[in-house]
């Protein structure tokens, strides 16, 4: 039986520089992947950075609009309590005046609305670090703080002011007697009817001159913590930390990402 022998084929080593070659091929090919992914967590994160600041801005404008709603009514709560002490500081107050202020509006403050969700979800989700500029974190950070610790607060020691004289009044005036139905006040639409009287003549429940300057008092405390909160507010906007200069800031971070082509105009 004859054997049959498979010729050798003689084994070529690479040379150095097809070594070479291949390693620079595989490290080129790791570094763009490096660089690709880089770039596009980057475009990513930018795109992030704008959704979050088109938000913070809506969220400031609304705050705008709420701190100008508020200062009106302090403005008009202050007049109207004006009326109310003028009337109850002399000998023999008339209960009719103080009947019409109640039955314009018996409550007089609805407090300030403070639109904080995206602060919140920045904060939550730790992307404040998206924000690269500094200055904006800053600002929105510094804004959140003295809105909680103020506004909140205050608003907190306003409603208890305002429970605190309600309870002395109640004391004092007739709610029966109050203007029934007052059209302006949603207060008064889902009550019965049955629960007013027609009177000729308003009246006080009583003529204890002790329990009408405690009301007096009270009502005064009130309006003193009123006038406080509407000079700080009105100086609140006026500050570095002021909505309008996170408008611009917000702003100028829109020219990091002209890229996405999102319009020629600001933030709306």
């Amino acid at each position: 039986m004859e054997v049959h022998h498979h010729p050798k084929v003689p084994h070529q080593s690479k040379k150095w520089k097809e070594h070479l070659l291949e390693f620079l091929m595989l490290f080129l090919a790791v570094t763009l992947g490096f660089f690709a992914e880089n770039l596009r967590e980057h475009f990513v994160d930018k795109k992030m950075e704008k959704e979050y600041m088109e938000s913070m801005v809506k969220d400031l404008k609304a705050d705008t609009a709420s701190f100008s709603r508020t200062i009106r009514q302090y403005t008009s709560i202050s007049k109207s309590i004006d009326t109310m002490l003028t009337c109850l500081k002399v000998d023999e107050p008339d209960a009719s005046v103080i009947n019409r202020v109640l039955s314009e509006d018996f409550w007089m403050y609805t407090g300030f609305s403070y639109n904080n969700e995206t602060v919140q979800q920045l904060k939550n989700s730790g992307n404040f670090r998206l924000v690269k500029d500094r200055t904006v974190v800053d600002s929105i950070l510094h804004y959140d703080n003295n809105i909680n610790s103020f506004v909140v607060n205050q608003y907190n020691d306003l409603k208890s002011t305002l429970l605190s004289y309600k309870d002395a009044e109640a004391r004092v005036l007739p709610y029966s007697e109050l203007k029934n139905p007052a059209t302006n006040s949603p207060l008064y639409t889902l009550m019965d009817s049955s629960d007013f009287k027609k009177v000729n003549k308003h009246t006080f429940i009583t003529n204890d001159k002790e329990l009408i300057a405690t009301y007096y008092n009270k009502l005064f405390t009130h309006e003193m913590l009123c006038h406080y909160i509407y000079s700080e507010f009105k100086l609140f906007a006026t500050k570095s930390y002021k909505i309008d200069q996170l408008y611009k800031q917000a702003i100028s971070i829109r020219i990091t990402f002209l890229y996405y082509t999102f319009g020629s105009q600001p933030f709306s």
